[in-house]
């Protein structure tokens, strides 16, 4: 079995700050955004000015004894920031002063905002010379510098998110008020799941904590200033538990909200291929995403241990629904105005709906492979929408909505799944929902009332029917096993007339009903 890598993955709480909360402290909170964003503004016109300090090289000496240059790091970077800003005994003259444009600001905010403008101007430099390089016929708009970001980023000594205040509720921010820094509370809602996550982040932090001390100690007796491999490791966090960082302050339309990254180390077995050509019962799930369904295979080794349909036909539905009301009101008001937006409310809720289904179908896939024990999942590999001819605007833009939920789908589903130690791999979706799984022959795509969409599929080689969904579902497996058997150019002429017309739909002339 290939050995174990350990991988790092994110998740974001989003705590409420809540809407009791005293009009003065709210005030403060924007009063402190506000300052941030001129402290941004100071140093990313800082870096602008004097591009010239990514370049900077120092010499760097390694563990064996020789000597090489390196850039400068991004500590190198805040070192030279605050010794041409802020004016200390050793270097009293400065070539501008913070002070005069953020007075009293705390070390930590004005830290993160040096960090925050010189990766900003770091990816603008490099933006721009690609630019640079690239063809003037084909490169576009010229990149324009960065903007400061309004979202606070609050290291610490700027907040208190201990667990005791917050069983109460609350937490303990530092903002500017009154022109003064002061510690204020503030009361937060929060998820029902977010005081364990808090819970379990404080007592394996302590922990670290713990072993840092007695790590210092040991190396104070020792006399050593560097620390092994392992007492390194120690100081990280344990696989599987979920680890508090910096948390940001958002400004959106309905109030203030604190995101704070958990972040977490699963173990991965091995890479996906070669697990496969090693573990030959390797539990795997394949997965063939519609426009109504999703429909998963579990597969150990050779054998189906379970296949599951996720239906989203009824939200497929209204988003198709809302797109022709979309439509009419368009036609009623005549030609869209340049620059201007209508039908904000429908836009909203087909956003909100795709954004909301996205997820959940994910959730569910997610869940049913933790349930069953599957290691990896094989999707389809998603190809550009190319829209049909003849259909019309609604049907066209659903369509096309509909290619997006899936990428969505698949994008969220590689995120859920890395958190459960769960690989996800694509393949080459071509033939899978023609091919009979039991002959490996192409089948004819039919519909059960003779009119419509092609659902079923009938092979006529061995007699196998079923849903076209699920046959791909079961192709997918061959595609990762690398056994998928694809048609010669003499059965794909063979089959065109039964693929032609009705989006591939083989009409039935016994279930047509007859005209008048």
């Amino acid at each position: 079995m290939p050995d174990p890598i350990l991988v790092g993955v994110t998740r974001t709480v989003r705590l409420r700050i809540a809407e009791g909360a005293d009009p003065l402290a709210i005030r403060a909170i924007a009063s402190t955004q506000v300052e941030w964003a001129k402290a941004i503004r100071f140093y990313t016109d800082l870096f602008l000015e004097h591009p010239d300090v990514y370049e900077e090289k120092k010499t760097v000496r390694a563990r064996r004894g020789e000597e090489r240059e390196v850039s400068w790091t991004g500590k190198d970077l805040l070192t030279w920031a605050e010794r041409v800003t802020v004016r200390t005994e050793d270097h009293p003259t400065v070539l501008h002063d913070f002070s005069e444009v953020c007075p009293q600001m705390p070390v930590t905010l004005r830290r993160a905002a040096i960090n925050a403008a010189s990766g900003a101007v770091a990816s603008h430099l490099t933006n721009h010379k690609l630019w640079e390089m690239a063809d003037p016929a084909t490169r576009g708009r010229e990149p324009r510098p960065p903007d400061p970001h309004p979202n606070v980023t609050l290291y610490g000594g700027m907040y208190h998110l201990d667990v005791d205040r917050l069983r109460k509720g609350s937490c303990c921010l530092k903002v500017l008020s009154g022109g003064r820094w002061r510690w204020i509370d503030v009361p937060l809602q929060m998820p029902p799941y977010a005081l364990d996550l808090f819970t379990r982040s404080e007592a394996e932090q302590a922990r670290i904590a713990a072993e840092r001390a007695g790590q210092n100690a040991r190396m104070a007796d020792e006399r050593r200033e560097r620390r092994t491999s392992e007492e390194k490791e120690r100081l990280r966090a344990s696989p599987g538990v979920w680890v508090a960082q910096s948390p940001t302050l958002v400004a959106k339309p309905d109030g203030f909200y604190l995101h704070v990254p958990f972040e977490k180390r699963v173990e991965v077995k091995g890479k996906a291929e070669e697990r496969r050509l090693k573990e030959p019962t390797l539990k795997v799930g394949t997965i063939d995403l519609n426009a109504d369904s999703a429909v998963a295979a579990a597969w150990e080794g050779e054998r189906c241990i379970g296949v599951e349909t996720v239906w989203h036909a009824q939200e497929n539905a209204k988003r198709e629904r809302t797109l022709r009301k979309v439509a009419r009101k368009q036609k009623a008001s005549g030609t869209p105005v340049k620059g201007e937006r209508s039908n904000r409310a429908l836009w909203a809720y087909v956003r909100n709906l795709d954004a909301s289904l996205a997820w959940q179908i994910a959730a569910r896939i997610v869940a049913w492979a933790v349930t069953l024990g599957l290691q990896v999942l094989v999707f389809e590999h998603l190809r550009p929408y190319r829209p049909e001819r003849g259909l019309s605007w609604s049907r066209r833009t659903n369509r096309k909505r509909s290619y997006w939920l899936r990428g969505q789908v698949l994008r969220h589903v590689r995120d859920l799944a890395l958190r459960e130690g769960i690989l996800v791999v694509e393949r080459n979706p071509a033939w899978t929902s023609q091919a009979c799984p039991a002959c490996h022959r192409l089948a004819e795509r039919l519909s059960p009332s003779g009119v419509g969409y092609p659902s079923r599929l009938h092979c006529g080689h061995c007699a196998w029917s079923g849903d076209a969904n699920v046959a791909a579902a079961l192709n997918l497996k061959l595609k990762w096993d690398r056994t998928f058997r694809y048609p010669t150019a003499a059965e794909r002429k063979a089959a065109e007339p039964r693929r032609a017309g009705n989006g591939g739909a083989a009409v039935n002339p016994e279930q047509v009903p007859a005209a008048g």
